[in-house]
């Protein structure tokens, strides 16, 4: 039965919104980096990201891209996938794209193609690792990066670890700018510090969490920031590191998955964007699994 897509009512993503975006995510348990309140928040200016309700789900819109996500909440078949596509494309919104659909979404329905072409961008996919691996080194992979770690902790002995509190938000803000102003400036470190800006404003009320290394007491090298997806998983939503200090990063890396220990069994660390250097960095760590998603676009 179709329900009438009411667009009065598509409006942006407040913060107030959260626990209903939770509610719903929480019906898909994906792991999906895509499906955390806090990115949906964080990047609502740069992306124009707005939604509406249909059908006790969550639409989300994307005004940049002209796109909208795979519905929030309980899973949709192909018939409610074209419905509401069909919906947002008669009312000029967009040119039939889908973003984010999951790949369980393909094995339950196999006839998918009939109504959508399916696109897959391998630039796209979520990196998951294990914490417990990369906590305690197992692996070939990992245990390179052991090395890094002692080669770091033999280099700076009164190196420290802290949680990101309200004091400590400055310290990392600061350091996001620093280190983000020794990189070549691009249209996405121009949305990331919009991001940023959000991130820290609105820390405690999106339900964040982080750290920060310290090389020595007035000395930072990197931070980590992330909130809990809702399964056993964590969304690293930013982590910087001083690459001058060698084993920073992969000091950082393993005190985050440390700290999660008992918290979580994996750490989302997002896509690599097909950056090549991105990637390598990525996979040096090992990672347990990929969450795949899949682009859609509407047949005519």
């Amino acid at each position: 039965m179709k329900s009438k897509v009411d667009f009065s009512t598509l409006r942006p993503v407040r913060l107030a919104d959260r626990s209903l975006f939770e509610q719903k995510i929480q019906l898909m348990n994906s792991q999906s980096c895509e499906c955390s309140f806090v990115n949906l928040f964080v990047y609502q200016k740069p992306y124009r990201i707005e939604f509406l309700e249909w059908k006790d789900r969550i639409v989300v819109y994307e005004r940049v891209a002209r796109t909208i996500h795979y519905p929030l909440g309980k899973w949709t078949n192909p018939d409610e996938l074209r419905e509401i596509t069909d919906a947002f494309m008669a009312e000029g919104l967009t040119d039939g794209g889908v973003y984010d659909v999951p790949e369980e979404f393909l094995d339950r329905h196999t006839d998918c193609d009939k109504y959508f072409d399916i696109e897959f961008d391998e630039g796209m996919i979520d990196y998951l690792f294990s914490v417990e691996k990369i906590a305690t080194f197992v692996g070939p992979k990992l245990r390179k990066k052991h090395n890094l770690v002692k080669q770091f902790q033999s280099n700076w002995p009164y190196a420290s670890v802290k949680k990101i509190t309200a004091e400590e938000i400055p310290v990392a803000a600061k350091l996001a700018t620093e280190l983000n102003s020794r990189l070549t400036p691009c249209e996405f470190l121009d949305e990331e510090a919009i991001a940023l800006e959000q991130t820290w404003e609105h820390f405690s009320k999106l339900g964040l969490f982080g750290i920060i290394l310290y090389a020595e007491p007035d000395f930072p090298a990197g931070f980590s920031v992330y909130s809990m997806l809702p399964s056993d998983t964590v969304d690293v939503h930013f982590e910087k590191a001083d690459h001058s200090v060698k084993g920073a990063s992969q000091t950082l890396t393993w005190q985050l998955a440390i700290a999660l220990r008992g918290k979580a069994a994996f750490m989302n660390r997002e896509q690599d964007m097909n950056e090549e250097s991105l990637r390598h960095a990525k996979r040096s760590l090992d990672p347990e699994r990929f969450f795949k998603r899949y682009f859609f676009r509407r047949r005519k």
